[in-house]
């Protein structure tokens, strides 16, 4: 075991910028922002971290909680010497995105939620479950279909991509034990959204309006209180199903914080 996230690190800025840091949903692992932090980093330097019990970061200690996963990548910046950084989350690394902001607002300069996991009760446990234990192909394929819109072609490197990080040692094992500390029988814990926002942090949240994951009504709240994008005709996943967005919001905070 070790107590380091593994991470992706890409730098090909020339000015002393804020870092950009990527944290993926639950299941995923930091190669998935390759694309995106590829993008980004000829803006500032960016860092896309395996979350606890994750990808190479499958051993970290107690892996699990968001809690536990905002504290690591805390420590991560703590050992990087990173005073203050964009922080970029999907689903499950968006709730972490705001535990971190809750833990240290100083320490964040933006935040592009994703999605967000705990910004309301309601989850769909029964197809998070089901992607915790999935291994074969097959199986991977037909959970895929539920976190995006009926437009979106899950190609064949995605699914094989998944089927590789599943076959690590421990990994599916990991993976239910994460689903079922995350959720209490069918909903997920609920983060306090007012202490969230009440640090005026500037944030974009994007979500769209077919998520089968977590509903968009769960951003009703966030309306007038956020840059707030609900995206038609997509599902839980923006970051592949309205990729063009996303770059946008993530390079105009670094734009405008520096």
């Amino acid at each position: 075991m070790t107590d380091r996230l593994h991470a992706n690190a890409i730098d090909n800025s020339r000015a002393d910028a804020t870092p950009v840091l990527f944290l993926h949903g639950f299941g995923g692992v930091g190669a998935q922002w390759w694309g995106l932090q590829t993008a980004v980093s000829f803006k500032a330097p960016t860092i896309a971290f395996d979350l606890p019990g994750h990808g190479r970061s499958l051993g970290y200690p107690n892996a699990g909680p968001p809690k536990i996963a905002a504290r690591a990548v805390l420590a991560e910046m703590d050992a990087r010497d990173i005073s203050k950084a964009h922080l970029v989350g999907h689903s499950m690394g968006g709730a972490v995105s705001s535990l971190i902001a809750l833990m240290a607002p100083d320490r964040v300069a933006s935040m592009t939620l994703l999605a967000p996991g705990g910004y309301g009760t309601e989850v769909n446990h029964t197809v998070l479950h089901d992607w915790a234990a999935a291994k074969q192909a097959d199986e991977l394929r037909a959970v895929l279909g539920h976190f995006f819109g009926p437009n979106y072609d899950i190609n064949d490197k995605m699914v094989d991509f998944q089927v590789e990080l599943r076959a690590a040692p421990g990994a599916v094992e990991k993976l239910t034990e994460i689903a079922q500390l995350l959720f209490d029988g069918d909903e997920q814990g609920k983060l306090p959204v007012d202490d969230v926002l009440a640090n005026a942090i500037p944030t974009s949240v994007v979500w769209g309006d077919l998520d089968a994951i977590v509903p968009v009504h769960q951003s009703d709240q966030l309306k007038g209180r956020v840059d707030l994008h609900v995206v038609n005709d997509i599902g839980h996943s923006p970051l592949e199903e309205a990729p063009d967005l996303v770059r946008e919001l993530v390079l105009k905070y670094v734009a405008a914080q520096g």
